[in-house]
């Protein structure tokens, strides 16, 4: 099973760029928590954390096309600018959590600090595809999607931990060093590996996703990934509260990373396996049909259950996307066209979780169903549009 993972990571810029790739997804999953936490210790607000999270997210996903398409253009150091850029302005935000800054200027610098956040699985993505070669292309990408689930499962408590023991600032701080080395370390590893940046046309703003219409239907698929994933949050939270015990939401939540991980690590794993358009599919079905089984008498062992097969569904969509991007966009679009993935899933996620942090109020049917419909949509449009994702069909 280990055999391709063992010859990918013998060439030598794949173990930096794993590394980094790592160093990246555990910062940015850790990030949200990292910022209700330093800003709650600084305000004694949730509302003020909250609103923070809420600024960052939003520079972060408005402005990611735009970063991705400089990156493109000016090529993997330009890289180098966004994550100096990024480390100032949350430099100046931790500054104002520790020195009790008012609210407004807490806001401020979290959505500069967003603004900026340097596209490093975006570009690393990219670069995977070129170290990896044809052969072993599929292994790269999904061990880029392990090491995202991997994120997912130990960043709470490695922040939590990091919280306790020095202080909330400090570890925001630390996550925003690790994700500077990450930046560093994929510009240099990048510039050796991308091809020299393309002298590319005026783009509107819309840019690669008016060229594509194979982007238009991933981009859709993951904004209804996004309702689903941050409604089951609030969901999974909401009914272990109801059981006397918030914390106990990490259990399925955490469930589903493990089945990820797993799931795309045996994709990965396989010399031959079906196109990537019929994995995307396969794991979007998975999905749709697992997540509406938590309206059948929720409980959290249950939950969990299902979880594992929702995790083990979304593990193998999530390899397969990493690759669909190689085929439905040319190479001088890769980093612009993941941005607009990422811009997609996190405003479907913020939706989300306000739709069910409102359903929830009156019990978690209505809020489990939100997910169940919105797993049933991204795996509907991903069967309805399916013709567009063929790797054999051209990029538009």
């Amino acid at each position: 099973m280990l055999s391709l993972y063992r010859a990918l990571l013998a060439r030598a810029a794949a173990r930096p760029l794993a590394l980094a790739c790592a160093l990246a997804w555990l910062a940015f999953t850790s990030y949200g928590l990292a910022i209700i936490l330093a800003v709650h210790a600084a305000t004694r607000s949730f509302g003020a954390a909250g609103a923070a999270v809420a600024a960052f997210s939003a520079g972060s996903a408005v402005a990611a096309p735009a970063r991705g398409r400089f990156i493109d253009k000016r090529g993997p150091q330009g890289l180098i600018l966004f994550t100096a850029a990024h480390a100032g302005a949350a430099g100046a935000f931790v500054s104002a959590c520790v020195l009790r800054a008012p609210t407004v200027t807490l806001l401020g610098t979290a959505g500069l600090a967003g603004i900026v956040a340097p596209p490093l699985i975006a570009t690393a993505r990219a670069t995977w595809t070129n170290i990896a070669g044809p052969d072993l292309v599929r292994a790269a990408h999904a061990l880029n999607a392990s090491l995202a689930d991997l994120g997912q499962l130990v960043s709470p408590g490695l922040t939590g931990i990091l919280a306790v023991a020095i202080s909330p600032s400090w570890a925001l701080a630390i996550l925003i060093a690790a994700a500077s080395l990450a930046g560093v370390i994929v510009a240099l590893t990048g510039r050796r590996q991308l091809p020299s940046p393309q002298a590319l046309p005026r783009r509107r703003f819309w840019g690669v996703i008016t060229e594509s219409s194979a982007l238009r239907t991933l981009v859709a698929c993951d904004v209804a990934a996004g309702l689903w994933a941050g409604g089951l949050e609030v969901s999974v939270t909401a009914l272990a509260s109801h059981h006397g015990a918030a914390e106990l939401a990490a259990l399925p939540l955490s469930a589903m990373a493990v089945g990820g991980i797993v799931a795309s690590l045996w994709v990965g794993s396989r010399s031959a396996s079906p196109a990537p358009d019929r994995r995307y599919l396969a794991g979007s079905l998975l999905v749709g049909a697992a997540l509406p089984l938590t309206l059948v008498e929720p409980s959290l062992p249950s939950l969990t259950a299902i979880a594992v097969v929702a995790g083990a569904g979304y593990g193998v969509l999530g390899v397969a996307l990493f690759e669909l991007l190689d085929h439905v966009v040319p190479p001088a679009r890769a980093v612009e066209a993941f941005t607009w993935l990422t811009t997609a899933q996190a405003a479907g996620s913020a939706a989300g979780a306000s739709l069910a942090g409102t359903l929830v109020r009156d019990g978690t049917t209505r809020a489990f169903a939100l997910v169940a419909i919105c797993a049933a949509a991204a795996a509907g449009i991903a069967i309805a549009r399916r013709s567009t994702l063929s790797t054999s069909s051209s990029h538009v």
